[in-house]
């Protein structure tokens, strides 16, 4: 298939899920499910556990629809179906987890309902910038993509944080299912005419599952990608289920959301400017120095973080964490995509989503022991951020060795 150069009018449409998805889920992570659970004891222990459990689940279900979106294409397009499938069922999810929440395994089958509805979605439009654009445009498409999720992320912080405790917080699900939808219309809409139908002999379902683990198409590399993409996201991630307690029991707010609110947004302004424009400026440059360079800036502001428990220094630290990962989230996507084998793109993006998706489930799992083993909350939040700059420094020494390599 020959990529035509998109326009950035295309682009800004093609992306249009990425605002969807990422609304959801910073709504959901950051205020929905830690205030479901903030009744219980042991909150963010069972938050960790939660979150392990739904993304995990997740991750695998996005490994898979990518790799059946490669392979069993319907309707009108290959990946474009699977996406509005995806939106759809999320929808439908988010209305089911409100009537589940009354127990603490209600709460955990609502977070598998619309963590498994969402990696339909994911898996299958992770493979786009493959499929659809040029490797000259891959760092600009994704530098758009990562504006798309980063203001998806401040729609989270700034209408959920502020509707959340409030009386009209019944409108938060109903908002996020229309924002959802409509994006996930636009994207589809917007790739139909570039989102061919392959025609290829079809596997049987086993044959499928074997299929996701077969790497002979991979490259060498590929591997240093997902595993530094995985720390680096775990690094970030994670921090987003303990923020409300962070504010809440270290900074001493009576009104902790709406300090999350706040700092989310400062922080996503400077994230979604860096984000599209070192997404384009690798196009030019490269990505791998990029990648190197902004993992060990963002581990430096993490770990420093718990030596200045004031409210404006969290904000100047976290806007410089910010800053490294909305580039590193932007620069990895369109490198994964360069090195995606091109009958398999959908396949390998899943491996690329299992580093995100890895680090959503493993890294609150995490940050919830260090917390619940920890003797305070004080000395619980400062290993916690120690642990995430050293998820950081390990990403580093991964993109070193592809750099060198």
């Amino acid at each position: 298939m020959v990529n035509i150069p998109k326009s950035t009018s295309y682009l800004l449409k093609m992306n249009a899920i990425h605002l969807g998805t990422n609304y959801l889920w910073i709504s959901y992570e950051s205020y929905i499910l830690p205030i479901e659970l903030l009744s219980y004891n042991k909150s963010s222990l069972f938050l960790g556990i939660i979150a392990f459990i739904g993304t995990a689940l997740g991750v695998f279900i996005g490994l898979f629809f990518g790799t059946l979106s490669d392979k069993y294409n319907f309707g009108w397009g290959r990946r474009g179906p699977y996406i509005m499938a995806g939106a759809i069922f999320i929808a439908l999810s988010m209305f089911l987890n409100q009537l589940l929440t009354i127990t603490l395994a209600g709460v955990l089958l609502g977070y598998i309902m619309i963590q498994v509805s969402s990696n339909v979605a994911v898996g299958a439009y992770q493979p786009l910038y493959a499929d659809i654009l040029g490797e000259d445009q891959r760092g600009k498409g994704s530098g758009i993509g990562g504006i798309f999720r980063l203001l998806g992320s401040m729609m989270g912080y700034g209408i959920t944080g502020f509707l959340i405790d409030t009386q009209y917080r019944q409108y938060v699900i109903v908002l996020i299912t229309v924002v959802v939808v409509v994006t996930a219309l636009l994207s589809t809409n917007t790739i139909k005419k570039s989102d061919l139908i392959i025609k290829r002999k079809k596997p049987g379902i086993t044959k499928l599952f074997m299929d996701m683990f077969n790497l002979k198409n991979g490259l060498k590399n590929y591997i240093y990608v997902v595993v530094g993409s995985f720390m680096v996201f775990s690094g970030v991630i994670g921090l987003s289920f303990f923020e409300l307690y962070f504010f809440k029991y270290i900074l001493h707010y009576a009104n902790p959301a709406y300090y999350v609110s706040i700092a989310g947004i400062v922080v996503l302004i400077t994230s979604a400017f860096a984000s599209f424009v070192f997404g384009v400026l690798s196009d030019k440059i490269g990505r791998k120095k990029i990648l190197v360079y902004i993992t060990v800036i963002g581990g430096i502001a993490m770990i420093l973080i718990p030596e200045f428990e004031k409210f404006v220094y969290f904000l100047i630290l976290g806007s410089i964490i910010g800053m490294s990962y909305g580039i590193f989230m932007s620069v990895s996507d369109a490198l994964a995509s360069d090195m995606s084998p091109g009958e398999e793109t959908g396949k390998y993006m899943g491996y690329y989503n299992m580093a995100t998706g890895g680090a959503s489930s493993v890294s609150p799992l995490i940050y919830g022991l260090i917390l619940y083993f920890s003797s305070s909350y004080s000395l619980g939040f400062r290993y916690v951020f120690y642990a995430a700059g050293g998820f950081f420094f390990i990403g580093f020494a991964m993109f070193y060795k592809i750099l060198k390599d």
